[in-house]
């Protein structure tokens, strides 16, 4: 007698089997017909529906790209240039620096300072050009007084000797400073001042011109002043001065 819990042999089972896609007759699976998401997505291979770039983002993109390589092709010939041209500061040198009529008292300061400056252009490809030369005295970083001199062009290698005169009539200082200057004479007989000048200066080579400003120091200039004499000029030999 046969077992009616097993199927028959040679009928096919009447459920699927778990887990297996129910597929249709021609070997595809059925369509969606639930209104659900489809059991393989579509995917659109027409590259006429692709999302398109942005023609402005492309055209930034462009110039950014020729903005950064214009600026290293600019930065490549500058760097050459300044490679073999070389453009060095003017050196520069206080040949003499004499006072009259000097006088330190009552809080005033009083004299009369004439100094010779010489310049030199290091370049040997450049010109310069000096504009608005102004000079400066000074004692303890206190400006005494300022006096300008007349611009003046300066060729390749070329030096150049400059006068000037700076006079005080009773500047009011202060008190230490009168004391200071006054202990100097006594104990050294000499005045140690400072001398600057600051200039617009233009480097030119060819249709190139590059201009910057140049401020010379000449610090501790001693200038021979004993008490019983207001007159006196500086010791020793030629000074240099720093260019920055």
């Amino acid at each position: 007698m046969q077992d009616q819990s097993r199927p028959a042999t040679g009928y096919p089972y009447p459920y699927p089997y778990p887990n297996q896609p129910v597929t249709s007759t021609n070997g595809y699976p059925p369509p969606n017909t639930t209104g659900g998401a489809a059991p393989y997505p579509y995917q659109n291979h027409n590259p006429y529906n692709a999302p398109q770039p942005n023609p402005r983002a492309i055209l930034l993109r462009r110039l950014f790209i020729i903005f950064m390589a214009f600026l290293l092709i600019l930065g490549l010939i500058l760097f050459i240039f300044f490679l073999i041209v070389r453009p060095q500061l003017p050196d520069v040198y206080l040949n003499s620096l004499s006072v009259s009529n000097f006088n330190a008292s009552n809080n005033k300061v009083s004299g009369n300072w004439e100094f010779q400056v010489q310049f030199r252009n290091p370049n040997s490809k450049m010109s310069l050009y000096y504009d608005s030369v102004l000079c400066g005295l000074y004692y303890n970083r206190e400006s005494l007084s300022e006096t300008r001199l007349q611009p003046f062009d300066q060729g390749k290698k070329d030096q150049m000797v400059v006068n000037g005169t700076l006079s005080v009539s009773g500047t009011y200082v202060d008190s230490r400073l009168v004391d200071s200057i006054g202990k100097e004479r006594s104990d050294k007989a000499s005045v140690e001042f400072d001398l600057r000048m600051f200039s617009s200066v233009t480097f030119r080579y060819g249709a190139f011109r590059r201009r910057r400003y140049v401020t010379v120091y000449c610090n501790d200039v001693a200038v021979g002043v004993p008490v019983s004499s207001g007159s006196g000029k500086m010791g020793g030999s030629v000074k240099r001065c720093k260019s920055l």
